[in-house]
Order: C-alpha cells, then structure tokens, then sequence
C-alpha cells in the first residue's frame, strides 16, 4: 500500500485553472527548492524521494545521541543574497555565523586552514616557499597547451602547489592521476586563480571576519528539513520511499513508474544522476547516448563515524589529509561546527575515504574500517581515540569523475539532457557537477522561476540559468 510521508494542503481554488502537475525526482537541496517556488507559484508539486529522509547528502541523522552530516559540510557566506535570505526567513537564528578552524597536513606538518600568512610562515618549510617563489617567475614561461587539472592548477599556482597539495588531493578523490582528469574539473574545483589571489585571501583571512562559514545550529540537514516543511505549507507534498524506476513520455504527460505504483504529472523534473536517465526514460534514447552514459564514472565514499568516549577529540572543526599515504581525505568534528544540545562527555568523528565501489574497502565491517581510522590518526600523531562504537554509512555516487578521454560523452550527455520538453535534469548530479549547497540551491530556485503560471517552461530564462551554473566554482 502507498504511504504518503508529507501530506500538502490543496492549494487555492483560484490557483486550479493554471495548475501544472510538476512530480520533482529526488529531495535533495536542489529538488526541494524548486518544489517550495514552484508551490508558491500555485503549481501542484509532489517530490518523490527513494530513501526514508530528506535531503541526500545535505542530510543530517542521529548516532549515539547527536547530529552528524554525510561528511564535512558548510554554508559559504558567498551565497547569494536571496538564497541567504531565504533560509533566514525558514530557519531565522538558528543559522549562526562560525569562525572557520581547520588544518591540512603538509610536509608532516599542520598548517592552518583557511590559510594564514603568519601560520605558513611559521610551518612550511623553506623549500616550499622557495619553489613556490620560483614558479611566480617562471610562470610567463610555461608551457600553456595542455588542458588537464594538473595543467590547470601548475598555470594558475604553479608546480610546487600543484605537485605538493592538489595533484596528490585529486588522485585521492577522483581515484585517477591529475594528469588523466580534464582541466574543467579544476577550473570548477580549485578558486584560487593564482598567486595574488592566493595573497589576497592570506590577507583576507588574517582576520577572524574573513573566515566565517554559516550553520544550522541543529546540523547541515536543518536546511533541507525546513525547506521540505515549506514545500508543505505552500501546498506541495513529499513521498518518501517511493523510488521512481521509470519515466515514460507521453504526449501530454509523464508517467512515473514505481514499485509503490504509477504516478502521472504534466512535467517530471530529476535530480538523479545524469548518466542514469538513459536507463530511465522511455522510449530509449539512440544507442550513442546510452553508450556516453555507461562511459562516465562517479566515485563513491565511505564515512566511518568514530564515536569517542570523550568531551572533544581536537579544537579543529576539519582536519584536511592531502597525502596517499592516508586512507582519510577529511576528518571532522560535527560538535565543532556549531553551539548546539550536543552531549557533554561524548563527541563523534567522520572520517571520509573516498573509494570506487569495486573496491575491498567498501565491503569492509564497521569495526575494519574503524580500525584503518584510527590506525591512520595515530600514525599522524593525533590524540589517542577513546573508541566505544563506529558506524559507517556508504555512498556510491559522490565525485563525479572529469577523465579527459570522456569530455566528449559528458558534453554529448550534457547537450542530450537539455532536449525534453517535459523532463528537466537539474541539480548537482543532474547537470554533472562539484558544486557547493548555494550552487544546487540556485539550480531549483531558477528552475522554478523559468515555469510559468500557465504551466509553459521558458528555455531561454532555463539557457541563462545554465550559462551562470557555468562559471560555478567550489568554495572550499
């Protein structure tokens, strides 16, 4: 039998004559947010959601009695204004405004995190700043033909950086050498454009103003979950653990098909992998699409929550881990990133390590990967861990992976998925991106503002919108 999770008032009566059936696949920030506008805007939304919870990986959950996230998570203060204020209108003061405390291991050394001048000063070694130095000057002389994430960063930063913190950080993410990723993937990945703006960031975070993030006192999913109660109070309605297998097009509609049973709506928006709506749409596409998708890859990663018998592991928020001779790409610690009801004489760690699914690794036990962990802490000389249990929740599509020989497939996806009149893919996963929350926010924000009042879709407000996703850079 059906169960509906979220139940939306009907809408105003004198909204029904304009009424579009909109069925939105997916409840993470992106889907939510275009279904809160678009139910603003009178439209008749339900959002469809395969697990038990809103929000994806912006979502938060309960161990051992407290708030963790899906990994390390933040809300910049880049966000655009009328992003910012609209959370502040749905969660008020529960956003607090944090100074960022961080630090990233270098030449078996801690160096803080945003980066500061007297900090790198006094822990880096001299031959990285002599290196770095020396790439400053021979960076007119470059060789500028190549278009890899490791051409990329060395003609922006230069060999040192590249070589010693980013080159071995991608490899440790996307699981390939820096050399076979596409430079697309660093021009959306890596903000810094070169050394003065390196230099103005040292400058701008020499001081605590110029170092905040914003979070929820309750946790990163108190975003998603107050966006999910305004798709309800505007009328829309949310059915969790009701996967959508299969969305076949008619002439004027859409159906859903689903295990739970068939749904039918005027327009079906998806936030689901992009690579896998071949699979999903009927009839099929050419076999020139299908082949592009079975050709791009998403690397996955486990987070393995270390819960301590202990008030407080470090004073860090993150720890950033560079190195392969690490499992651990990021540790964080959820209590550090906000004043909230958290236990006292207990704290919680997520470890991120970053792995394809294929791996052994990802079907190791709780107490194996607690053990790689906390064998991989010691080894850096962190404090001893005061273990009492661990968990681990897996994630099988996390990084989008850039390989230079499928640019032509992402670009050939990418170009297919923009051609349905009543299918949008949209969102993080949908449009093949790294982006931050304020990014996939602004994807369901104009996605709603490109659908009319009477139900007509504006591809030009949509193409706009797309050029400006195209300049999206990460914030780390």
């Amino acid at each position: 039998t059906l169960q509906l999770i979220f139940l939306g008032a009907q809408p105003n009566a004198e909204f029904e004559p304009n009424m579009t059936e909109l069925a939105i696949v997916g409840a993470g920030p992106a889907g939510l947010m275009a279904a809160w506008q678009a139910a603003k805007a009178g439209h008749e939304v339900t959002v469809y959601e395969k697990t038990h919870a809103v929000g994806g990986m912006s979502g938060s959950f309960t161990i051992a009695g407290q708030r963790v996230d899906f990994g390390s998570h933040r809300l910049h203060p880049s966000t655009p204004p009328h992003l910012l204020e609209a959370l502040t209108s749905l969660l008020g003061d529960d956003i607090q405004i944090r100074e960022r405390n961080g630090r990233i291991r270098l030449y078996d050394k801690w160096v803080a995190f945003p980066l500061r001048t007297t900090d790198l000063i006094r822990h880096l070694p001299p031959k990285f700043s002599i290196g770095s130095a020396m790439d400053i000057i021979r960076r007119p002389f470059l060789d500028t033909s190549g278009d890899t994430f490791e051409d990329e960063v060395r003609r922006r930063l230069g060999k040192t950086v590249s070589d010693e913190f980013y080159s071995p950080y991608a490899e440790k993410l996307w699981g390939i050498h820096p050399r076979e990723i596409d430079g697309e993937l660093a021009r959306r990945r890596v903000s810094a454009s070169s050394p003065l703006a390196i230099i103005k960031r040292l400058i701008r975070s020499s001081s605590p103003t110029g170092r905040t993030f914003l979070y929820p006192k309750n946790g990163y999913g108190q975003i998603v979950e107050a966006l999910a109660d305004a798709v309800i109070n505007a009328g829309g309605k949310i059915e969790l653990e009701f996967p959508i297998e299969q969305i076949a097009l008619e002439k004027d509609s859409c159906i859903l098909k689903s295990p739970k049973g068939d749904r039918t709506a005027q327009l079906a928006w998806t936030t689901a992998p992009l690579s896998a709506l071949p699979k999903m749409i009927k009839p099929e596409p050419s076999q020139e699409i299908v082949q592009a998708a079975a050709s791009l890859r998403i690397r996955g990663m486990l987070l393995v929550y270390l819960v301590l018998d202990q008030s407080q592991f470090t004073e860090y928020d993150a720890h950033y881990f560079p190195g392969l001779e690490t499992r651990i790409a990021r540790l964080s610690e959820p209590k550090n990133y906000r004043d909230g009801a958290d236990p006292e004489n207990q704290t919680v760690l997520c470890a991120e390590l970053p792995c394809w699914t294929t791996d052994s690794i990802w079907s190791a036990t709780p107490d194996e990967l607690g053990e790689i962990v906390r064998s991989d802490l010691m080894n850096l000389g962190l404090p001893q861990v005061n273990l009492v249990t661990t968990e681990v929740r897996k994630l099988p599509f996390v990084y989008p992976v850039f390989e230079k020989s499928t640019r032509h497939e992402r670009e050939v996806l990418l170009n297919w998925g923009n051609t349905f009149t009543r299918v949008l893919s949209f969102g993080r996963q949908g449009l093949i991106v790294p982006d931050n929350i304020h990014h996939t926010l602004a994807m369901g924000w104009d996605a709603a503002q490109s659908l009319k009042a009477n139900g007509d879709f504006d591809n030009a407000q949509w193409g706009q919108a797309l050029s400006r996703f195209e300049h999206h850079v990460v914030e780390d």
